[in-house]
């Protein structure tokens, strides 16, 4: 079945022989979806290949907002499967062209920029493709303390930077962007300048991936907490469905298995909550499947609903356990 938003992209596509030009998250999108997550890409891949459609570049691997092509696959010129590699082009501070000065620019152009748009630093170019330098508010500062009279930007330049391609793998990128603490990004094709990436990008970039984790690993404590002296031995190696591990402690369940022993109606009397069964049960369930999406580390992260929705359990259990457990 065809997605209504994409009916008369296809037989354009078939009939007519076109080829349209769109973005991974519209792509994603028209099916409903909201990330590339493995279970939605299998959808999409399976529609492509119901309807002998691809995109090229692989959307899987592309910005999310950047352009893809799709077409009919019997046009194509190559089959390109994904790339195994994340790309610096992932993240979104190396799609976002930076503000720029030229050099021959008064200096006040350039602090005025620089502090109404929140910048520390500018790139000095001579033209779209020609980076001379960077300017920093840092840089200024210091050599106006020092004595120095120059009104031009040319004069504050520091030309010592490092350009990086838009393809560079993306752990290879984010060593250089530590060391250096700023890095330029240029396009591969046309080598024009498409992004400046930064320190605090990268922190951003892993704070919404590890964050997830973070509010996993506070609701699994709180699960143990909540189960901790209140089962025999025998009832939780029962739960286990590796055979092979030994369990012998509340702490060698997986979160499957906590799952299975509370939804078990006997289990759950044990616990002596006086919350809802069934509200619960569902969030812990969802809680679960954002738990399989997470453990992938796609680069795109989960949704803002998947994360407030970890939030919003890890915050319940904290007020649950400070009531039903001590120490």
């Amino acid at each position: 079945m065809i997605p209504a938003a994409l009916t008369d992209i296809v037989d354009e596509i078939k009939k007519k022989e076109k080829e349209f030009q769109i973005t991974p998250r519209e792509l994603v999108k028209a099916f409903g979806f909201e990330r590339r997550s493995k279970h939605n890409q299998s959808e999409i891949n399976k529609f492509l290949e119901e309807n002998q459609l691809e995109v090229e570049p692989s959307y899987i691997n592309s910005w999310v907002d950047g352009k893809i092509t799709l077409r009919h696959k019997e046009k194509a010129k190559s089959k390109n499967d994904s790339d195994p590699v994340q790309r610096l082009g992932l993240l979104p501070a190396a799609n976002q062209a930076p503000e720029t000065v030229k050099q021959d620019a008064k200096i006040s152009e350039a602090i005025t920029v620089m502090m109404m748009k929140g910048f520390s630093q500018l790139p000095v170019v001579s033209g779209p493709r020609d980076v001379i330098g960077l300017i920093s508010l840092e840089e200024i500062g210091c050599r106006l303390a020092n004595g120095e009279t120059s009104k031009k930007v040319g004069d504050f330049v520091k030309k010592e930077l490092t350009i990086l391609d838009y393809d560079t793998p993306l752990l290879e990128a984010i060593s250089v962007v530590i060391r250096e603490g700023v890095v330029l990004v240029k396009k591969t094709s046309d080598k024009s300048l498409c992004g400046i990436v930064t320190i605090a990008d990268i922190s951003s970039q892993f704070f919404m991936l590890s964050e997830p984790f973070l509010y996993l690993e506070q609701i699994e404590n709180h699960i143990r907490r909540l189960l901790n002296g209140k089962f025999l031995l025998k009832d939780i190696q029962e739960l286990s469905l590796d055979k092979t591990r030994k369990v012998s402690s509340i702490d060698d369940l997986n979160f499957g298995a906590y799952v299975r022993l509370i939804e078990n109606p006997d289990h759950w009397e044990k616990l002596k909550l006086t919350i809802d069964r069934k509200i619960f049960m569902g969030e812990l369930a969802a809680v679960r499947s954002i738990r399989n999406d997470i453990m992938h580390f796609d680069p795109e992260g989960i949704t803002d609903n998947q994360r407030e929705s970890l939030r919003r359990v890890a915050d319940f259990l904290t007020k649950i356990t400070s009531y039903h457990t001590k120490g």
